[in-house]
């Protein structure tokens, strides 16, 4: 079984330390769908497709197909998204 299907909480933990990468600054948009994530025991590459699904080169994400850098950067692209809808509706 996947990990952070059957322990809820981890899956709690990796989106609380994605947001905290997100609000600290530790995610920089690089180009073409590729950012940088600082995490806590390095500096990841994260791609992000034009469709929305990512990789990231860290060990948890190669282990199990997820881990908070790339759920950092779809947090950040969601925000950025929201931002420029809004935007477009006021327009």
């Amino acid at each position: 079984m996947i990990y952070w299907l059957r322990d809820p909480l981890s899956l709690d933990r990796m989106i609380e330390k994605a947001r905290k990468l997100v609000e600290s600054g530790r995610v920089e948009r690089l180009d073409g769908g590729r950012f940088n994530v600082i995490g806590d025991h390095g500096t990841y590459t994260v791609v992000q497709t034009f469709e929305g699904k990512v990789t990231c080169n860290c060990p948890g994400f190669l282990r199990v197909g997820r881990c908070s850098h790339s759920t950092a950067v779809i947090l950040l692209t969601q925000v950025l998204r929201g931002r420029r809808a809004r935007r477009k509706e006021r327009e």
